[in-house]
């Protein structure tokens, strides 16, 4: 092995390392705030889903899953387990026989919620919560997955989201890594 080939090799490594080693959950950077996310949703005293009889078994289930039919990832995360006051929920495309990464997802959802907000969310009233979306006719998000494996799946995205009183803001730096339960 030549030098600079020893090089890259270590390069190539250690990228593989801090990715691997990369917390749980969903980081970004929005408003000018780092957040990371790590927890599923919870059963508590505030429950934000209508009718949730689940137990915190189910809800795991519904905070991560893929459905290997649809092509369909959905990931849901927020600040505390039991009294959230930031959450978000990210779905997107996603073709685990691809097997070329990193896989650009054609179609792509993400909301973020502020639970301290009690209105409608993204009435024209609603300025706290914000969403994006990227298919055949809106460009508003970049979700690229990086790494499939032992259903974890590892990515990062960036774009921008839009309120219900049509003010825009960019999410930033935005990654993931989470266990999925098949569908």
């Amino acid at each position: 092995m030549r030098i600079p080939d020893i090089f890259l090799l270590v390069i190539i490594l250690s990228g593989a390392t801090l990715l691997s080693d990369s917390p749980t959950g969903i980081y970004f950077r929005f408003k000018d705030r780092e957040m990371l996310l790590v927890h599923p949703m919870r059963k508590g005293d505030r429950n934000f889903i209508p009718r949730s009889n689940f137990s915190n078994k189910q809800l795991d289930t519904l905070s991560n899953w893929f459905d290997t039919e649809k092509n369909y990832v959905e990931i849901i995360r927020q600040d505390h387990p039991f009294q959230p006051s930031i959450g978000v929920a990210l779905g997107f495309e996603f073709d685990e026989v691809n097997g070329e990464y990193p896989y650009t997802s054609a179609y792509a959802v993400l909301q973020v919620k502020d639970f301290r907000w009690g209105g409608v969310e993204f009435s024209p009233d609603d300025t706290l919560n914000y969403t994006g979306v990227s298919n055949a006719v809106s460009d508003d998000l970049s979700i690229e997955v990086i790494s499939y494996q032992n259903d974890t799946i590892t990515g990062q995205f960036s774009g921008v989201l839009l309120n219900g009183a049509g003010q825009m803001r960019e999410i930033e730096r935005g990654t993931f890594k989470v266990r999925v339960f098949r569908k």
